[in-house]
This record gives C-alpha cells, structure tokens and sequence, in this order.
C-alpha cells in the first residue's frame, strides 16, 4: 500500500511539473512612451477621483440623484483617452451654470427686443 501511495506521488508530481515547463512564457521591452502613458493614465484618474471627492461636487451629483459610487465606476470605465480629456479640461470647465460670450449676447437681444415691445 505505501509503495502504491510513493508510484502515484511520483506520477502526479510527474504530471503537475511537466505541465509547468510546457508553458510558454513571453517578454518583451517597454519603450519610455508606453510607460509613460501608463502613468498619465494613472494620473488622469487620480485627478477625476479627486474632482469627485470634493463636497460641492458630492453635493452636485446627490442634487443630481447620482450616486457618488456610480460616479466613480464610470470614472474607472473611460477609456485612457477620455479620461486624458476630460482631466485636461476639468478646471477649465464652467462651474455651475457658468454663461458663456454667446448666452450673454442672446440674453442681451431677448432684453432689448422685450424693451422695444413694451
């Protein structure tokens, strides 16, 4: 009995190494840009999580009736280059309602023209 336990150690110690070393394994070089662009990526994400982490932020998206949560998975599933994106414009975009040159300008036609009526 315990030479048949030793005989079917073996042939599964067989079985278990032989598997491993018919493995292929692949390496390849890294250029700097790939890097790189990893840890911009990285980054870009950083500062979208940091933009909802804010209170006035937190407060907008619960006015919204979204979930900061929710905000956060569809943060981690934009594409590198969305996220670069919008990274890149996030404190550049108009806060709350902002007006722009044009809203301003359609504003002040709608008045003049009220004005001219009455």
């Amino acid at each position: 009995m315990k030479r048949l336990a030793q005989l079917l150690g073996l042939a599964l110690l067989t079985a278990c190494l032989s598997t491993t070393l018919a493995m292929p394994s692949h390496a390849g070089m890294l250029s700097t840009t790939e890097v790189l662009a990893d840890l911009d990526g990285q980054a870009d994400r950083e500062t979208l999580q940091e933009f909802l982490n804010r209170d006035e932020v937190q407060d907008e998206l619960q006015t919204m009736g979204v979930p900061a949560l929710q905000a956060r998975n569809r943060v981690d599933a934009l594409t590198p280059a969305e996220a670069a994106s919008l990274a890149q414009r996030i404190d550049a975009l108009p806060a709350a309602g902002a007006l722009s040159g044009s809203d301003v300008i359609i504003i002040l036609l709608v008045a003049i023209l009220v004005v001219l009526i009455l």
